[in-house]
């Protein structure tokens, strides 16, 4: 085995027992290679591969950092998994804080989805949803008037849209979605919300969402901390 590959084995290792544990600064390149006995080069391409596969993060000025866990969540056509679900499988427990919740109008780009003219109303509700505590996702939801009466935006607090639905208006979503996904630069209030860093890169996931009779029932538009999340598709 090439020595790159071994010290990547004990580092990771390292990081798996807890030697180094998230958010933990590792000691720098020519530390590395004193207590190994390897080159530096040997030290940077271990480095190189151990950020590329997201055990390491580099911040600049700063150092290498343990970067957190990723979430896995696989958002495909036909098997749309949700945060909870993400979470459970990848042993970390979710949890989400509503932000706000009002009426708004439908805008442009809502409207046919929903069927909806410009003048018609839509609940939005924005919250955070988290695993084990740390920020993940910041969540628009937009949800028709009509497919939510007597909405009690409270039951989101540390709960389930797919339960909401299902338990009060005994409705069930499509395993069916229409999604697209693109990359920004966090900006400072969404930095701030997620605890990253401004500029920092975030994904934006935007579902479109049938109940199982393929009728419109909301749309979900996620801001997704980058460093802490992968996408199957």
């Amino acid at each position: 085995m090439p020595l790159y590959a071994q010290l990547m084995k004990k580092i990771r290792e390292q990081i798996q027992d807890g030697t180094f544990k998230a958010g933990d600064q590792i000691p720098t390149e020519s530390e590395l290679a004193d207590m190994y006995q390897v080159s530096r080069i040997t030290v940077r391409r271990t480095i190189e591969e151990l950020c590329a596969q997201g055990f390491l993060v580099k911040r600049q000025g700063k150092g290498t950092f343990v970067e957190e866990p990723k979430i896995f969540r696989k958002v495909e056509k036909d098997n749309n998994m949700s945060f909870s679900q993400a979470c459970h499988s990848n042993g970390r427990k979710p949890s989400s804080h509503v932000l706000n919740c009002q009426l708004e109008n439908v805008e442009e780009w809502q409207e046919d989805f929903f069927g909806m003219t410009s003048n018609e109303q839509l609940y939005h509700v924005e919250r955070i949803l988290s695993a084990d505590d740390l920020p993940i996702i910041y969540e628009h939801i937009y949800i028709p008037i009509s497919r939510v009466p007597d909405f009690q935006v409270q039951k989101l607090e540390n709960g389930s849209l797919f339960r909401l639905f299902q338990e009060e208006y005994h409705v069930k979503e499509s395993e069916k979605a229409r999604s697209t996904v693109e990359v920004r630069a966090a900006s400072r209030s969404i930095a701030e919300c997620l605890k990253m860093n401004q500029g920092e890169p975030v994904m934006i996931l935007v579902s479109y969402m049938n109940d199982d009779k393929e009728k419109p029932l909301y749309i979900s538009y996620e801001i997704i901390a980058g460093s802490r999340y992968r996408i199957s598709m």
